[in-house]
């Protein structure tokens, strides 16, 4: 099962809205889902879902709650795709279109209306119950483990442009984009995300993105000081293998016993230690840090010079 759906399942087993929630839920789902069907000045609706989730939902919604005559049908996609999509109908009958108008879709002349109730924006409770409606009906939330990413899909832009204050109630960063002559508003940022699925009910969803965080934020810090000590390490090698290679010039050359004491020691001590670092070195001599790379530098500059030297004799011959 799909992270989404596994949010939708979650979201629905509690139920404790009151009426005016109820229609707000209604409202955005039907508005995603629905298609208005007049026959004879009578309205009936049509609702073409491809999750059962949400077909079981409105199921509830419109027959135990508003007690209308509901019809459900499943059919297959194609021969090819084998998923289900789920057909819910109400035959035309009293007072479809005074929840219609009730909710915000249609005026009394049947205009449909992109506009949100303001009913539903102004109280909390009903904007949460939208948001709820909303995810059932168009949302895709991506698995955590992957990465954070929560989009809604909408047909139309001036829906999408309607949806907008909605989220900006609650301070959620959202953003639109147009997509094959569709819109979607997605929400990248995991804090935000957060706040859809605490408003909708979603509370072990919610859990489960906070753990994976904090786990992907303790392995990133993981590997950033195995990078990091990878790099010094290799950092260390190269350094310690150039101070080698000058040691082992000033001895071919000059002899490191003509070299003074402090400078004959530190050679002696890299060569018996090839990896340590300067400070493993310092503490073997009860020298800083400092120190150590200080007569290290002196070698290297002798063994600069007569390098330079030897350039120069050949340049010369």
């Amino acid at each position: 099962m799909s992270f989404s759906n596994e949010v939708r399942n979650e979201i629905i087993r509690e139920d404790n809205l009151r009426d005016c929630c109820h229609l707000a839920e209604l409202a955005a789902i039907i508005k995603v889902e629905g298609s208005l069907q007049i026959a004879n000045n009578k309205t009936g609706l049509k609702m073409k879902s491809q999750k059962a989730v949400v077909a079981r939902e409105l199921y509830k919604l419109l027959k135990e709650k508003y007690n209308f005559r509901t019809e459900i049908r499943v059919g297959k996609k194609s021969s090819f795709n084998k998923d289900n999509y789920y057909i819910i109908n109400i035959p035309p009958q009293n007072k479809i279109k005074d929840l219609l108008v009730e909710i915000g879709l249609i005026d009394e002349n049947y205009s449909f209306n992109f506009e949100i109730k303001n009913e539903f924006l102004e109280r909390d409770c009903c904007s949460k119950a939208y948001l709820k409606g909303l995810f059932l009906a168009t949302a895709i939330i991506t698995d955590p483990n992957s990465e954070y990413h929560l989009e809604f899909f909408v047909k139309y832009e001036d829906y999408a442009d309607e949806l907008i204050p909605l989220f900006d109630k609650f301070s959620i960063d959202v953003k639109k984009r147009e997509r094959k002559n569709n819109f979607y508003l997605y929400i990248k940022k995991v804090e935000d995300i957060l706040k859809v699925l605490n408003l909708i009910g979603a509370k072990s969803a919610q859990l489960e993105i906070e753990n994976t965080r904090i786990l992907k934020e303790v392995k990133n810090e993981v590997n950033r000081k195995v990078n990091l000590e990878t790099a010094n390490l290799s950092r260390t090698a190269i350094a310690a293998q150039k101070q080698l290679e000058n040691i082992e010039i000033v001895d071919k050359i000059k002899g490191i016993n003509k070299l003074s004491e402090s400078l004959q020691e530190i050679a002696e001590l890299r060569r018996e230690h090839p990896y340590a670092s300067l400070k493993e070195l310092g503490k073997m001599l009860d020298l800083s840090k400092s120190g150590v790379n200080h007569r290290l530098r002196r070698i290297n500059k002798i063994a600069e010079k007569i390098k330079n030297r030897e350039l120069e004799v050949k340049e010369w011959n």
